[in-house]
């Protein structure tokens, strides 16, 4: 029968012994680790009882799995053991582990990796009377789940140029509005925005943000129907949208774009907007010149570069975000985030991978955020979301 492992054992097993690594335990108790969640495939059947499977460095993998569900798990490669109560549990992960003495699991210390944190602190502590280390497994998974096909980069290409039309469309609305003397909401922009990304075949986790001045400031603020504001002449405009093909390898675009109503700007709006820029710019040049001395890349450093870039200039305490974040099949991926803040990501950026770039700054009278999407590939970083470059001025 098929495997119903989405993992070459081969391919896993050479990274761990590359990385020092002596097995992969991995561990689900009804889908609480969405990381097993992904790696196998359940066709639906009912797994109501813990279950691991260990990929050694060396040797057959070995699932453990409780008696009465054996014949609802998934067809994988290696033995098959079962259990029944929990000393029998315990006895047979001593056994699986026997000789293992620093292994993987979806585990982060000190939770500085949430989308890799997984192992319960009690099954932590079972584990760890049988092996002397236990080790993230946030690589692994980076390496095995989220580097991009290049089918799936396709796809954020497609999504990207669907987002970049429907931004456009929504300033344009604005404008046209405005000169016609007709009243424009946040909440009619984003609907306009929601209709052409679902006219084109994408969905997207969440509704838009379209944000004028001081709510621009709230980088999760999203207007309802009910609560929205009016955009007027002179008002500062965040616009913030992401989606992705509806199909199974669909991978999101994530695009921020910020404009004013009107053909003179503030000098200050100016002056953020910016700094906010020219950050975002030197974020993509750090990682460009790291590429190619052929040095190494963490997803902190790129953060701290873009920080002290804002923090050298006086706007550090209002940049209070990490830098970017992980894309996949979710606009929030599993993979390395550009974070140096919120946690201190020390996975590298390695080829296939993609992720947000997006400094803000959020004063109390308005906000502003610059976003695009970088995939890092074999020759570096490479941007397919429109960058902007000036202000997007409304001549209302």
């Amino acid at each position: 029968m098929e495997t119903q492992l989405k993992l070459d054992i081969g391919d896993v097993q050479e990274y761990l012994r590359k990385s020092g690594v002596d097995g992969w335990l991995i561990y689900d108790f009804i889908g609480l680790n969405k990381v097993a969640q992904e790696l196998f495939v359940f066709t639906g059947h009912l797994i109501t009882r813990r279950w691991f499977y260990f990929i050694p460095a060396q040797g057959e993998p070995t699932a453990l799995v409780h008696r009465i569900e054996r014949a609802n798990f998934p067809e994988v490669p290696g033995e098959v053991m079962l259990y029944s109560g929990w000393q029998e549990l315990h006895a047979a992960l001593n056994t699986i582990l026997q000789g293992a003495h620093r292994i993987a699991m979806e585990y982060s210390p000190k939770n500085a990796i949430p989308t890799n944190s997984f192992v319960d602190a009690g099954t932590f502590e079972v584990v760890r009377e049988y092996v002397d280390e236990i080790v993230s497994s946030a690589n692994l998974v980076q390496y095995f789940t989220c580097r991009l096909r290049q089918e799936q980069l396709e796809s954020h290409k497609r999504a990207a140029r669907v987002l970049d039309e429907a931004q456009q469309k929504a300033f344009q609305f604005i404008e046209e509005r405005l000169r016609q003397g007709k009243t424009v909401t946040e909440y009619e922009v984003q609907q306009l925005i929601m209709q052409h990304i679902r006219e084109n075949g994408m969905t997207a986790m969440a509704e838009a943000i379209v944000a004028v001045n001081e709510f621009a400031s709230d980088p999760h603020y999203a207007p309802t129907q009910d609560k929205t504001n009016e955009i007027r002449k002179g008002d500062c405009i965040l616009i913030d949208l992401w989606g992705k093909e509806t199909h199974a390898n669909g991978i999101y675009a994530d695009i921020t774009l910020v404009g004013f109503v009107g053909a003179e700007p503030p000098e200050k709006y100016t002056e953020i907007w910016t700094i906010a820029r020219d950050a975002r710019n030197l974020a993509v040049d750090f990682m460009r010149e790291r590429h190619q001395k052929g040095l190494s890349i963490r997803g902190y450093e790129v953060d701290e570069v873009v920080r002290k870039y804002i923090s050298d200039r006086g706007y550090g305490d209002y940049f209070f975000h990490r830098t970017g974040h992980s894309i996949d099949q979710s606009d929030h991926g599993k993979a390395v985030n550009i974070d140096s803040f919120e946690t201190r990501d020390l996975r590298e950026l390695i080829p296939g991978l993609l992720f947000s770039i997006e400094p803000g700054i959020y004063l109390p009278e308005f906000g502003v955020r610059t976003e695009i999407d970088v995939y890092f590939g074999e020759n570096g970083p490479e941007v397919y979301t429109p960058i902007q470059d000036e202000l997007i001025l409304m001549d209302v």
